[in-house]
């Protein structure tokens, strides 16, 4: 009789486990979406009887995010580029839908996986089912209004065409007012340039040299390597000059040009030797132009 109830159980047993089955899903959303915009995901989930523990995840791209909509349930989390979902204990029905949505960030471009995976426990035995993903194209409609908008700019520029002979008209008006601007345009050109003297940190360098001032009638410019307040030691420094200043300290310049361009010269050699502060500085019958 006992082996009898044995056997039954062993049959019983062995008939439940053939009824139960994987879980199965399927995964339904758009085809295409557009950057900065959400769109809806939808699981449809079959259970197949399991009621214990069992998680769903949905891994995503850096800088999208998911949001619950209907979770049935389950514990929604969005964390670390993944949307997850936790059941204890899922719904009682063996098929159920759940939704959430996805934000597209702006600027994102390319095709989107949808489908994740679920995994579950069944008979002791940890299980994972990965569901067949669906792609989305991401950007794919954005292109479309864009030459739609164009062609509606090009239609317009006519208009530009009449301004043009408007702008034309206004030198007749005005040329004889027009030197008296023209003649001062040549003063923030050069001066702009030579302004800005900034304080540079003296460069060392090892053999003394000799300063030497020389003046030349009219605008001349000088490149300045340095200001110490005790004779420094320097080396390489090509026409060298000096310029003593009330509070003690002494300017050390290099050069003296009838042009700029011959002081911007002087002046990325000196850089090169060494002496990173050097700057442009401008002369007006041997004294300095502020």
């Amino acid at each position: 009789m006992l082996k009898k109830l044995n056997m039954l159980l062993l049959i019983l047993t062995a008939s439940l486990a053939a009824s139960a089955q994987d879980i199965t899903a399927t995964v339904k959303t758009v085809s295409s979406a557009a950057p900065g915009k959400d769109f809806t995901v939808e699981i449809t989930v079959n259970k197949a009887g399991v009621s214990g523990f069992m998680k769903y995840f949905q891994e995503l791209p850096a800088n999208y995010t998911a949001t619950d909509i209907d979770s049935k349930g389950g514990n929604f989390t969005f964390a670390d580029n993944g949307a997850k979902i936790i059941w204890i204990s899922p719904p009682s029905t063996d098929q159920f839908v759940i939704t959430y949505k996805i934000t597209v960030p702006a600027g994102a471009s390319g095709t989107l996986s949808i489908g994740g995976k679920f995994s579950y426990v069944m008979g002791n035995e940890r299980k994972v089912f990965d569901i067949a993903p669906q792609a989305v194209s991401i950007g794919g409609s954005a292109p479309a209004p864009t030459p739609v908008k164009t062609e509606p700019v090009k239609e317009s520029t006519p208009a530009p065409a009449e301004t043009k002979p408007v702008v034309a008209e206004t030198p007749k008006p005005t040329p004889a007012s027009t030197p008296a601007p023209v003649a001062e345009k040549p003063k923030p050109v050069e001066t702009k340039k030579e302004a800005p003297p900034v304080v540079t940190k003296p460069t060392p360098a090892p053999v003394p040299a000799t300063a030497a001032a020389a003046s030349i009638p009219g605008r001349t410019y000088k490149v300045q390597i340095g200001a110490f307040s005790q004779k420094p030691h320097i080396d390489g420094v090509s026409e060298p000059s000096t310029l003593q200043l009330d509070n003690g300290m002494t300017k050390y310049f290099s050069g003296n040009f009838k042009t700029y361009d011959e002081a911007v010269k002087r002046k990325k050699e000196m850089i090169d030797k060494g002496f990173q502060g050097a700057f442009i500085v401008a002369f007006e019958n041997g004294k300095i132009v502020k």
